[in-house]
């Protein structure tokens, strides 16, 4: 789920190939990619980040899959929270990343696939069983009456030493003394360390003579054993040494010989217990051999035929093996997406704003063609060409003759979706109606999912309203935390930040949220009377919290310590006194040059930077004045202020604001190279005798 995604405030605001078959569900894991919601909705541009329960074409493949996948009735999605911690969330249930859906969906309809226990951590396919197949063998010794007690001890004895895959295990020495049966499932036991041994020549060898053995479990699972083995030797010719495949060199000898296993497994045990399973193989067969057109056709007929004893769908996997296996494959055509389930899928992709002049969107003449595909599904038909005529061609009255006229329920995605781009229409068109509309969906709520869709879409009105009391207090109209939070620390101005400090409504969490996020947007904006009046909000014991390396108890509190500052002293002549004192002498004489001088030095210090570099979230449009920068406070007295070491410390930090990169940290107006010249000529003619001008080498 949201492994990895987390970016906090202090430091975002305030700071200077897959094997044969392994899905995985982690969420960019070992990446550490920041990842972040983006609440604006916008529906059109891709996003792995901020994914919609709708149907919109920014959404990750996966998500739109397992959303028409529910609508189908193969998938249920679970309910999902999201962060818990107020100053630490960054998802509540909407929007989602791309992975949470998967990881939240399973099979509504179970599928008839021998469910065995997985080996966790395996990264090749053939490893897989290797704890399953443990104990199916040993259940079957156990329960042969053809065994003897010593041999059923020492066949499971041997089968336990089989515990790793990827290590050369020997093979064991059949007891010539033992019984024809014991001998068999000796033999058995050499072809599974074959196999594990990656010697898949012998260990087909050996299946394929059990496979005529008279033991039913033997050869059955056998004949079953003889498609795993002879398609992990037809993979291997097609892998590299990083485990990479090339479709085209696979030899396709071996490939028939797989695909030849299954249909003999299929017609000697139609009803076996590895009869799905094995069905579920011939995709990885079609895949293989580049027939896109048979791949897709049995998808196709897995999702309309859940019922039959051959249905193998993982709902939470299915959606990555189509988008490698078909969207992503060498041999993709979409002549061969001949169903509503593909197609919806694939014009959702195609209606994405385009991330290069070759990529061009589908054209309403080629959604219109497909008309005839969706005759049993024509309402979603209807909703993907209002998605077209609203996101593709920006023409919106138009998308809304493709709407219900009258949507009065969300009994599923579909209609959700209905709903949802009824409502960015009105975005668009009307936007206090927009406001009104998602309050009176929100209040129909169904789930957790429709619930946070309509928050988070109602939130944006009420941000810019600055509506306190539905972020705060006992009957939240919005409950989702990072919505809460978001309010907090993007879009509260000083007044409504006041208010919720001084709220007996808001929690702890809240206040504590607003208290930081007022204290650090006021210091930045040069509002030292409104910081003085506040820092005595202060926790007593601030100093403590200091994010993720304080207390074990504060880690998801704000990082308080940032204002317990102690002072510098850059000279014996120039000093500067703490924090507190220091915002106090601003109040009172705002212009003063060391004090401002003094303050660059906080701002410059380890644990703390002022908001610089901001996104479209954490501006500062809601506090008044302009930004304090301390790389304006060095040109002022580099131009006008005393000579004497102020200046001359000036001098070497507006030039060290470029150092060592050449790029500006200092949050003021970038000079040229030239000018920077300039100061450094001037420093060293100057004040040749300071440690700062002989510190100097290069003005970058």
């Amino acid at each position: 789920m949201m492994i990895s995604k987390k970016s906090f405030l202090y430091t975002v605001l305030f700071s200077s190939a897959l094997p044969l078959f392994s899905y995985s569900s982690a969420t960019h894991a070992g990446v550490e990619d920041i990842c972040n919601p983006d609440f604006s909705m916008q529906g059109k541009v891709y996003s792995d980040c901020s994914n919609l329960p709708v149907f919109v074409p920014a959404n990750d493949n996966h998500s739109n899959m397992i959303l028409l996948l529910s609508d189908l009735g193969l998938a249920k999605i679970k309910p999902y929270q999201g962060d818990l911690n107020l100053w630490d969330s960054t998802y509540a249930t909407v929007p989602f990343d791309s992975t949470t859906l998967t990881s939240m969906a399973e099979n509504k309809i179970t599928n008839n696939r021998t469910q065995f226990k997985e080996t966790e951590g395996y990264y090749d396919e053939r490893c897989a069983t290797l704890a399953s197949g443990q104990i199916s063998f040993i259940e079957q010794v156990k329960n042969n009456k053809n065994l003897s007690a010593q041999e059923k001890q020492s066949l499971i004895a041997e089968r336990k030493k089989i515990s790793e895959c990827n290590h050369k295990i020997p093979l064991l020495s059949v007891d010539s003394q033992w019984s024809t049966t014991a001998r068999q499932y000796a033999s058995y036991l050499n072809a599974t360390i074959a196999f594990y041994n990656t010697n898949l020549s012998t260990a087909t060898k050996i299946y394929s003579v059990l496979s005529t053995v008279d033991d039913a479990w033997l050869k059955e699972t056998s004949q079953y054993m003889l498609i795993r083995s002879s398609l992990n030797m037809a993979y291997a010719t097609g892998t590299n040494q990083y485990g990479d495949v090339d479709l085209d060199k696979i030899n396709q000898n071996l490939l028939k010989q797989f695909l030849d296993n299954i249909t003999s497994y299929l017609k000697i045990y139609p009803n076996g217990q590895y009869a799905a399973s094995a069905r579920g193989y011939m995709r990885r067969g079609f895949w293989l051999t580049g027939r896109q057109d048979l791949l897709v056709n049995e998808i196709v007929w897995q999702i309309q035929n859940p019922q039959s004893k051959y249905y193998n769908l993982e709902i939470n996997q299915i959606p990555a093996e189509i988008d490698r296996r078909v969207f992503g494959s060498q041999y993709f055509n979409v002549k061969h997406l001949k169903d509503p389930f593909f197609l919806a899928t694939y014009d959702l992709m195609q209606m994405r704003e385009s991330s290069s002049e070759n990529d061009k969107p589908i054209t309403w003449a080629q959604l219109s063609a497909q008309k005839d595909i969706f005759k049993n599904h024509a309402e979603l038909f209807q909703y993907l060409q209002a998605v077209h005529l609203f996101y593709v061609q920006n023409k919106t009255q138009e998308a809304l003759n493709y709407l219900p006229k009258d949507i009065s329920s969300a009994n599923n995605y579909l209609q959700l979706s209905q709903v949802f781009l009824k409502g960015q229409i009105l975005e668009k068109n009307n936007p206090a109606q927009a406001e009104q509309y998602w309050s009176q969906w929100l209040s129909k709520s169904k789930n957790n999912y429709q619930r946070g869709l309509f928050e988070t879409a109602l939130s944006n009105h009420l941000n810019s309203k600055q509506e306190v009391n539905a972020f705060i207090g006992k009957n939240l109209t919005i409950k989702q935390i990072n919505l809460q939070k978001r309010f907090i620390i993007s879009k509260a101005n000083e007044a409504s930040l006041q208010k919720i400090i001084q709220s007996n409504e808001a929690n702890l969490d809240q206040k504590q949220a607003a208290i930081y996020t007022l204290l650090n947007k006021s210091l930045a904006h040069k509002n030292y009377a409104l910081f003085n009046q506040y820092y005595k909000y202060l926790p007593k014991d601030a100093a403590q919290y200091k994010n993720y390396e304080g207390a074990e108890k504060l880690k998801n509190k704000p990082p308080f310590a940032d204002f317990i500052w102690n002072g510098s002293t850059i000279t014996t002549q120039l000093k500067c006194s703490d924090l507190a004192t220091l915002t106090g002498q601003l109040e009172k004489s705002p212009s003063d040059p060391l004090l401002n001088i003094c303050m660059g030095e906080y701002v410059r210090s380890p644990h703390y930077g002022l908001p610089y570099q901001l996104n479209e979230e954490n501006d500062l449009s809601s506090f008044q004045g302009k930004p304090f920068t301390r790389g304006e406070v060095y040109k002022r007295l580099i131009k006008s202020g005393p000579k004497g070491d102020l200046q001359a410390y000036a001098l070497y930090r507006a030039i060290m604001c470029y150092s060592p990169s050449g790029i500006n940290d200092c949050a003021d107006q970038e000079v040229a190279k030239s000018v920077r010249k300039q100061w450094y000529d001037q420093i060293k003619s100057d004040y040749p005798n300071t440690t700062w001008a002989k510190s100097l080498k290069y003005y970058w």
